[in-house]
């Protein structure tokens, strides 16, 4: 099929009179997409894998994936590896586990039109899938890109109403990614791929309540886990309704309350930007929600002026959809303080800085930094088309004020991290796992990944020798 062909069969159906629904259009582009489109991108791949599997190596020894893989292992083996601890269990639950540990430190990265985190997903879901079918490097990164491609899809046409009704769109949206990710790996034809997308709209659920908690890392690893079964029970021959996100009782109408833009789950056309190049993956500079990164990036350029002693107080204001996910003003746990305004902002103005070391249990209840919290204030702006931008106010003790704000933060597609930082993150995470020695040589498989290797070899080299 020509790729002008493959751009009008997402038109209009075979019989030629109306507009195939959201599920079908997408899972066509999905089986349809040549190859060689996802390879341009392969360096943009890579950076966000390489990004994930940092902070998954880093989350890997934390109390939640560990107490998730102890549950999960007395369920079987399998071919799929725990990064981090080599431990072989079933695809689906190395799944789970690896999404659990990925997500547990929120130092992975966002996406736009998820309003949520999506290699924290994808790379999970495709690393256990790819380990145990023996993917080469070149299909992970293409399944990677896929699954970004269906997240920016179902997003547009759910956001920004079903991140603000208190779904977590990294387990919602992100199991259909997932599934698209998967289904796109396992080369399903675009009726399998539909099924896939169609049953895991069925496994879809997470509620942002759960931020602080354990659970709300382990809803990346539901996600993950969804992603590999969905599109396993599809390879299958399992069947499920043909039109999953448009219409009633379908994702849209029960997730958004609302039907969908016309055309805003529309896949992109052949000369299209993709969505990794296009919106991009934003990688996080701090451990902590993203809704605290404005605000750290703008007291971090104000506390370069001057000592920490002469603060007295300090002011954020910031949109409100970003101030509600900050629930936790007195944290009593590391989870809790990666959403606290009141921790992140005290720590990063007592120390210029603001680390994974930070959110240990012991660090949270150091007492210059609780001094320093009540303090502290967030206003929560009205929101509005384009958001207001993030301002932070330093008083002083000498009674003058310093001013910063700030709209896109520090890792953002449009104020990216150098190379150099993002390797600088990726050894922060890796070194306490693998050594310097190993961490290097992970580095070099990631490298070549699209030409050489693949996820046997990946996964090996993101075990610690023993």
């Amino acid at each position: 099929m020509s790729a002008r062909s493959r751009g009008a069969t997402l038109r209009r159906t075979r019989a030629g009179g109306r507009r195939m629904a959201a599920t079908q259009r997408i899972a066509e582009w999905i089986a349809g997409l040549p190859p060689a489109r996802t390879a341009a991108v392969a360096p943009l791949a890579i950076a966000g894998l390489r990004d994930a599997v940092g902070v998954m190596l880093a989350g890997a020894a934390e109390e939640t994936p560990r107490r998730t893989a102890a549950t999960v292992a007395a369920w079987g083996g399998g071919t799929a590896r725990v990064i981090g601890t080599g431990q072989a269990m079933a695809a689906p639950w190395a799944a789970l586990v690896n999404g659990a540990a990925a997500h547990v430190l929120d130092y992975d990265d966002t996406f736009n039109p998820l309003h949520g985190h999506a290699t924290a997903v994808l790379v999970p879901a495709i690393l256990a899938l790819g380990e145990e079918r023996d993917a080469d490097g070149a299909a992970l990164l293409d399944a990677l890109v896929v699954g970004l491609e269906a997240m920016a899809c179902i997003g547009r046409g759910v956001n920004p109403r079903h991140y603000a009704l208190g779904w977590h769109a990294t387990a919602t949206i992100g199991a259909l990614g997932a599934a698209a990710a998967c289904a796109r790996l396992l080369r399903l034809d675009a009726a399998r791929t539909a099924h896939a997308l169609s049953l895991a709209a069925s496994m879809a659920s997470g509620s942002r309540m759960q931020l602080g908690t354990m659970a709300k890392s382990v809803h990346a690893g539901l996600a993950a886990k969804a992603g590999v079964l969905a599109a396993s029970l599809a390879e299958s021959g399992v069947e499920a309704a043909a039109e999953a996100l448009e219409g009633r009782w379908r994702f849209a109408e029960m997730f958004a309350g609302q039907a969908p833009p016309e055309g805003a789950m529309d896949p992109p056309g052949d000369n299209a930007r993709l969505a990794i190049e296009g919106v991009g993956l934003s990688f996080k500079a701090y451990p902590t929600c993203a809704a605290t990164h404005l605000s750290l990036d703008a007291l971090l350029a104000l506390r370069a002026q001057v000592a920490p002693a002469r603060i007295a107080a300090i002011e954020t204001a910031l949109p409100a959809v970003l101030a509600g996910n900050l629930i936790h003003p007195r944290p009593e746990t590391g989870m809790q303080a990666r959403f606290s305004m009141e921790y992140c902002l005290a720590a990063a103005a007592v120390q210029g800085e603001l680390g994974l070391a930070d959110f240990a249990e012991a660090a949270i209840h150091r007492a210059p930094i609780r001094a320093l919290m009540p303090r502290i204030t967030m206003q929560a702006l009205p929101d509005a088309d384009p958001r207001p931008p993030t301002r932070v106010t330093l008083h002083l003790t000498d009674g003058t004020q310093l001013t910063d704000q700030r709209s896109i933060r520090r890792g953002a597609p449009e104020n990216p991290m150098t190379e150099a930082e993002q390797l600088r993150k990726f050894r922060d995470c890796a070194v306490p796992v693998l050594g310097a020695a190993g961490t290097q040589a992970a580095l070099e498989v990631l490298t070549r990944l699209a030409e050489h290797g693949g996820a046997r070899t990946l996964v090996t080299s993101l075990v610690p020798a023993s």
